[in-house]
């Protein structure tokens, strides 16, 4: 079996479990606290895609490292990942005043004001688990790959489920949450070796990282304001009720989109390694549209034909009345996952333009969905319209740029 077979059946066990956890604290929480929670959910994976930019530029360097330069390279990683993992934690009590001062909770709508502190005692456990599943997925080392993401959400699921019923309330499952980001760094430690002397240099590699790193941040960031941007925007314009019918939403989508995610890691570095080594990538493109198609059928024929029993099994009966919109996230979200594969594609290819597409219409459709929710008969539907439609149009605009758009000569990455 393939590593990205293997990566794709294994992310769907982690999103099955994943879905399992919604669909608990959906019912425990109510759709008031629930909103809450997918807020916290939704910041964390903000930040969690913006270290993921640096995975991505990992797995990118490391797959198109030649063999000779692998001893050196892993050297120089090692000790990169030791000084982000040292340096996070002297940012911590700034972001934690930062917070204080902004009051960020309580613009947030949280019921909590600790959430947001429980949550930032796993960043510094985060840019170096990036960093460690970069170096794992450049190498296509599914088994690694595959226990930490699966142990990250045994983590988050076991450990919820024991805080809330031990009393601890919203901030037990945050903490839960915080502590499996740290379980899916720990099985990952022995990825790179320990930094040696004589000290590798590693200025250079953490600036190159950095400028190879910003289109995939800018491309995280798009992902989560396209997709998850509207849970922010209902805490605003939509009542709590309806901000906990969006949260639900949001799962699905959530659903959707890391259900095919992992094809997006596996595309980068197979079509890297492929230009490298002077071979065709269509026999991976083909698998990886195949497995989109799949999910992205089932999950819109569901959505289409049986939302009010999808919103009862998975989040429970006090969410039905947001049956009638679940065809139009679900839709949203497969088209999203669609433009992001392309995106990732092009850059693959060397070429940055389906990243700057994304971005620029996550940025236009946050700003159509503002302007339709002030608008006096603006509401949860036409928000959601609004998304699809804004989502096909960028496809439109990939499509063309994917047939103009030739394979580029691999550039070297030891310069």
């Amino acid at each position: 079996m393939s590593p990205a077979v293997i990566i794709f059946v294994s992310s769907n066990v982690v999103n099955v479990g994943n879905l399992a956890f919604n669909m608990i604290f959906s019912r425990w929480m109510g759709p008031e606290l629930f909103g809450d929670l997918a807020i916290v959910l939704t910041i964390k994976l903000a930040f969690l895609g913006v270290f993921g930019a640096v995975s991505s530029a990992v797995s990118h360097r490391v797959a198109a490292m030649k063999e000779e330069d692998a001893a050196q390279t892993d050297q120089a990683l090692a000790r990169l990942n030791r000084i982000c993992f040292a340096a996070l934690w002297f940012v911590l009590p700034v972001v934690a005043l930062a917070i204080f001062a902004g009051s960020l909770q309580t613009r947030l709508d949280l019921g909590s004001p600790y959430l947001l502190y429980i949550l930032l005692g796993s960043v510094p456990f985060s840019a170096p688990l990036s960093i460690l599943r970069g170096v794992a997925l450049g190498r296509m080392s599914s088994a690694k790959i595959v226990y930490s993401a699966n142990i990250e959400m045994a983590a988050r699921l076991g450990l919820g489920m024991i805080f809330w019923q031990m009393g601890m309330g919203i901030e037990g499952v945050v903490a839960a949450i915080a502590v499996s980001i740290i379980a899916g760094w720990a099985v990952l430690i022995d990825v790179l070796p320990q930094p040696k002397l004589p000290v590798i240099p590693v200025r250079t590699m953490a600036a190159s990282l950095g400028l190879a790193a910003l289109p995939f941040a800018l491309l995280q960031i798009a992902q989560v304001a396209a997709l998850d941007g509207d849970i922010f925007l209902a805490t605003y314009f939509l009542a709590d009720v309806e901000t906990g019918y969006v949260a639900a939403l949001s799962l699905f989508q959530r659903i959707q989109f890391f259900a095919c995610f992992s094809l997006a890691s596996v595309l980068l570095p197979s079509v890297v390694i492929a230009l490298r080594d002077g071979h065709s990538y269509r026999t991976h493109v083909g698998m990886i549209a195949g497995l989109l198609a799949a999910v992205s059928v089932a999950v819109l024929s569901l959505s289409f034909l049986v939302p009010e029993f999808l919103l009862t099994l998975l989040v429970g009966v006090n969410y039905t009345a947001a049956a009638p919109h679940l065809v139009w996230a679900a839709a949203s979200a497969v088209i999203f996952t669609l433009n992001y594969l392309i995106a990732t594609l092009l850059m693959a290819q060397g070429s940055r333009s389906g990243i700057v597409v994304v971005i620029a219409g996550a940025g236009l459709q946050v700003a159509l969905m503002i302007a339709v929710l002030s608008a006096p008969l603006g509401g949860l539907a036409e928000m959601l319209a609004t998304k699809f439609y804004c989502q096909i149009g960028i496809l439109s605009v990939l499509s063309v740029l994917l047939w103009l758009t030739s394979p580029t000569q691999l550039q070297k990455v030891t310069k």
